[in-house]
């Protein structure tokens, strides 16, 4: 009985730190210490990630023992890993290092246009050198008049392909099959950003509901965060989302059951 009581001890770290949560966190990154912007943070362990803002501050959810990727497009990749200290005080602070390039020998000539004559090579008189002077057979052609474009008394120009269209409503079809598209190309981007694996783990979504569940969203105004690269707001408005569609899904898995 001993023994059983004693494993059940040593066993319980490992269950309370299985179920820990993540916290936000927040911190900064500097380069030469100024506050530095457009840095990507980046955790692995729960697949999200965020940017730093012009004062070179950022938050994002962590556990102990997650691993963060921090990187800037000309400086040093480092990686930080998740302490004990770090979920106590919840602040971070990491400096990066530019990187170093070895460049062989660059001489600067002087600039010269595109229309440059050189003299050593093209006297200043030559001569020109076009249709015209080359009797080509349609150095003298005029464009053609559009004939579906009819020309209003103050000056502007209507195309009637265009008129009729708007008349009988393909114009505004075809701006709702855009919009349509644009959205479409949004919430693939969303889903390709967090990965399968951020829905299905963290937010407890069936793999074949994610598309589903995104579109839920979409009143949340996650396209408008997406967009703005607001990525930590974007991750919160998932998580409080995923609650209520989960709660909605369950129900009509019960009137499913019932029927």
């Amino acid at each position: 009985m001993k023994k059983v009581i004693v494993l059940l001890l040593s066993l319980t770290p490992f269950f309370s730190w299985s179920q820990e949560k993540p916290i936000i966190i927040s911190g900064q990154v500097f380069v030469d210490s100024i506050p530095l912007n457009d840095v990507h943070i980046i955790n692995k362990a729960l697949e999200v990630g965020t940017i730093t803002d012009d004062n070179g501050f950022f938050e994002i959810p962590v556990k102990k023992g997650d691993i963060l990727i921090i990187s800037h497009v000309s400086l040093n990749v480092k990686e930080h890993t998740i302490t004990k200290e770090n979920i106590t005080t919840k602040k971070l602070k990491f400096s990066l290092d530019n990187k170093s390039y070895m460049l062989s020998e660059v001489v600067i000539g002087k600039t010269k246009g595109i229309f440059h004559i050189d003299k050593d090579i093209m006297p200043h008189n030559a001569p020109i050198v076009n249709a015209k002077t080359l009797n080509l057979p349609y150095a003298n052609s005029k464009l053609p008049k559009k004939e579906n474009l009819v020309s209003l008394k103050s000056g502007a120009a209507v195309n009637l392909n265009g008129l009729i269209n708007a008349l009988n409503g393909t114009t505004k079809r075809e701006k709702k099959l855009k919009k349509l598209k644009l959205e479409d190309q949004n919430l693939l981007g969303i889903r390709t950003h967090f990965t399968d694996g951020f829905f299905t783990r963290q937010l407890k979504i069936k793999e074949g509901c994610i598309n589903q569940f995104l579109n839920y969203s979409v009143a949340s105004g996650i396209i408008q965060l997406y967009k703005k690269e607001k990525h930590l707001e974007l991750t919160t408005v998932l998580l409080e989302t995923s609650k209520t569609f989960t709660q909605k899904q369950n129900k009509q898995d019960e009137v499913v059951l019932i029927d």
